[in-house]
């Protein structure tokens, strides 16, 4: 592990996850970390976890963004002290507040997303592991394709707040780089002590349309949209099969 991302979920970690790819990283971003290693977080978020078991999950990996790496990134550094910490942060708290209701929003008013995630013991998968993130992140908000509960925005603002606090308290100085996506690659690559790319320096999820990118696009959709399949065709079958024992 060389990179552990702090920043929370909407404070750029998919534009940070492409421009550390950019860079040569093996990055485990939500997706990765939920597609290899997800029923392990998942026990471990919730029955707590040693240094071995972070080493254990993380092995290979170069760095971690998003959830749950990144509310878990104190524990990833002190299971790799060698490790540098790059943290982003919105410009308030009530700007951080707006895009996280944005996008909790952009997740339950896809309907495609809601429907998947119903049928498919993988979809299952995924809704348990997202619940669980959030209650480690944000201590607030399920998702659920049958239901919307309140979203608790000034307690998820808390947590937010708290974070970072947390982050500047515990971070030497040597180890940390504060970094703003606007700032492009040059404060990044000298900090990682890599050369600039040529390629221009990344921006993605503006608005939220990451939703729509992971449903069309994720390899685990991919295979969420295949057990769907199956099970809407053995469904059909059985459907046929009944029709045809009852009218013949």
């Amino acid at each position: 592990m060389k990179v552990i991302c702090s920043g929370m979920p909407k404070t750029g970690t998919k534009t940070i996850c492409t421009a550390l790819r950019i860079l040569g990283l093996n990055v485990y971003d939500f997706e990765e970390q939920f597609w290899y290693i997800g029923d392990r977080l998942v026990k471990h978020l919730d029955g707590g976890w040693t240094d071995d078991d972070i080493r254990e999950m993380y092995n290979g990996v170069d760095a971690v963004t998003d959830v749950p790496g990144c509310t878990l990134w104190e524990e990833i550094l002190h299971a790799y002290p060698d490790a540098k910490v790059l943290h982003m942060e919105r410009a308030s708290d009530e700007d951080w507040g707006k895009s996280f209701r944005k996008q909790i929003g952009a997740i339950r008013g896809n309907m495609l997303m809601r429907f998947l995630v119903t049928l498919s013991p993988t979809g299952r998968k995924l809704r348990q592991f997202f619940n669980a993130c959030l209650r480690c992140q944000a201590s607030t908000v399920q998702f659920s394709p049958y239901f919307e509960p309140p979203v608790n925005v000034p307690l998820a603002r808390l947590r937010y707040r708290e974070h970072n606090a947390n982050v500047r308290r515990a971070v030497p100085e040597d180890k940390i780089l504060y970094f703003s996506h606007s700032d492009g690659w040059e404060p990044l690559c000298k900090f990682l002590g890599v050369p600039v790319p040529s390629k221009p320096y990344p921006h993605r999820n503006k608005g939220g349309e990451i939703v729509e990118e992971i449903v069309s696009e994720s390899y685990v959709f991919v295979q969420i949209k295949k057990e769907v399949r199956i099970a809407l065709s053995l469904l059909v079958l059985a459907i046929a099969l009944l029709s045809y024992f009852f009218l013949f």
